[in-house]
């Protein structure tokens, strides 16, 4: 079965974007835009309410080099080993078999 590209959404003729119109536009989420700026050293635009078209256009480009599905709880990051940090699921999952643990103890 054969994909279709993803078609990004036309870019409005104005002259400043917010940060959510310019990730709408690269169809790119804000954490993904801002971990992208603070890994790689690079600032686009002059943050908050002020993105050219110019940068719009510089980010439609760059997306592809964008991590794709940030965890916002790890940021995706490695622990010492290389293995995937452990998310809030399965901290919260840690920390409610402890609390378990503690009941039981004092339970008794």
């Amino acid at each position: 079965m054969e994909t279709k590209p993803n078609r990004l959404a036309a870019i409005p003729a104005k002259r400043y974007f917010t940060l959510e119109e310019l990730c709408r536009l690269a169809d790119i989420s804000e954490e993904q835009f801002v971990h992208w700026q603070h890994s790689n050293g690079i600032v686009i635009g002059y943050g908050g309410q002020h993105y050219t078209r110019n940068d719009v256009i510089k980010v439609r480009q760059l997306s592809k080099s964008f991590t794709p599905n940030i965890d916002p709880y790890t940021r995706n990051e490695r622990d010492m080993y290389g293995n995937p940090a452990i998310d809030a699921i399965e901290t919260s999952q840690h920390i409610q078999s402890v609390i378990n643990n503690l009941t039981n103890v004092l339970a008794k």
